[in-house]
């Protein structure tokens, strides 16, 4: 990827970047990403997002259902019905902790699948982040931390 040589706080013009702006465009651009990723695997973004959880960690940990739900900020509900789906596309067993009969664990069935494969969108955006220079990281999780909060408290209207 060719690196820009204009930090990325000076536009070329000297007129202020239009933010907002590429914000709605990365919204419009991603909701057209997961239907089409959606469309090809089956999969939706959240489904995506365990799976990679899952296969990143398999090796070192024993994941549970309630360690899922909070790494995806979801409800208990909400990561039932997750398990269910990946259980039904046979992405993921359900087996019980050998220690702990309250407990499950939960497994990819294939412990072969490349996480990178599965989402490569994801290692590409924290190449790109790792890139950023220390203070430039600060102000950009900076502002993306105000945006998911934004994005995370604001009300979907009804019908």
């Amino acid at each position: 990827m060719a690196k820009s040589t204009m930090p990325p706080t000076a536009p070329a013009d000297g007129h202020r970047p239009d933010v907002a702006g590429l914000l709605e465009r990365l919204r419009l651009a991603e909701a057209k990403l997961a239907r089409r990723r959606e469309q090809q695997t089956g999969m939706n973004e959240t489904d995506r997002a365990a799976m990679r959880y899952l296969l990143e960690r398999v090796d070192s940990e024993e994941i549970t259902p309630s360690m899922i739900v909070r790494a995806l900020h979801l409800s208990p509900a909400s990561g039932t019905a997750l398990i269910d789906r990946l259980v039904a596309r046979g992405l993921v067993v359900v087996g019980g902790h050998p220690h702990d009969r309250r407990k499950k664990i939960i497994r990819p069935f294939d412990r072969n699948i490349d996480p990178d494969h599965l989402d490569p969108l994801t290692m590409q955006l924290r190449g790109l982040a790792s890139e950023l220079p220390a203070s430039d990281a600060r102000v950009v999780a900076s502002f993306l931390e105000d945006v998911l909060a934004m994005v995370s408290k604001t009300a979907v209207p009804v019908g």
